[in-house]
């Protein structure tokens, strides 16, 4: 959830030149990350991009896309700034035989009554913030690691390239309205 005070006292945020983008690139990023992650290569997708606030900004504010994953899988991404409330990722994978989601930053198995049986969950932070969970404290925390230790396995600028990307992808058949490959 992003009210219009979000942009009226950061008007960047609102800007394709300042901000590069909106929820994708600022609220979502990582949840395409993941969604590569756990998927692996995407050959297409096909997507909706739109502003369906009327806050007279320039970017994306909500968006849905179907993702054709190279081995075969099928996924769906959805991201908005328009929801009611600020709520956690929420992802769900159905395999053959298991199916998981992770709700509240919390993993869970779904068995075949729809009963969600608890696997773990991430720390949880204090504060309004909560449901961005513990990860950006842990990479930050990584990445002093490696310098202090000059380690070279960090992320590397490689490593956002295809979520990246997806951003392009995504952004290329909204405003196109067409199938896009991606290579």
């Amino acid at each position: 959830y992003r009210p219009a005070e979000y942009y009226r006292v950061k008007p960047w945020r609102g800007s394709w030149i300042t901000a590069g983008g909106g929820c994708m690139i600022n609220q979502s990023v990582h949840t395409l990350d993941l969604l590569y992650y756990l998927g692996g290569n995407m050959k297409g997708l096909k997507a909706s991009v739109s502003q369906i606030l009327d806050y007279g900004i320039e970017v994306e504010d909500t968006v849905t896309a179907r993702l054709d994953y190279a081995n075969g899988a099928k996924g769906l991404f959805f991201a908005t700034n328009a929801n009611y409330k600020n709520e956690a990722v929420q992802i769900a994978v159905q395999l053959e035989r298991a199916e998981f989601r992770i709700e509240e930053n919390i993993l869970y198995q779904i068995l075949p009554g729809g009963e969600k049986k608890y696997l773990t969950e991430d720390r949880k932070l204090p504060g309004t913030r909560f449901y961005y969970g513990a990860s950006h404290e842990k990479l930050i925390r990584r990445f002093y690691q490696v310098l202090e230790e000059d380690k070279g396995d960090y992320i590397r600028v490689k490593d956002a390239e295809m979520s990246i990307r997806l951003i392009d992808a995504i952004l290329e058949s909204g405003r196109s309205g067409t199938y896009v490959t991606i290579s």
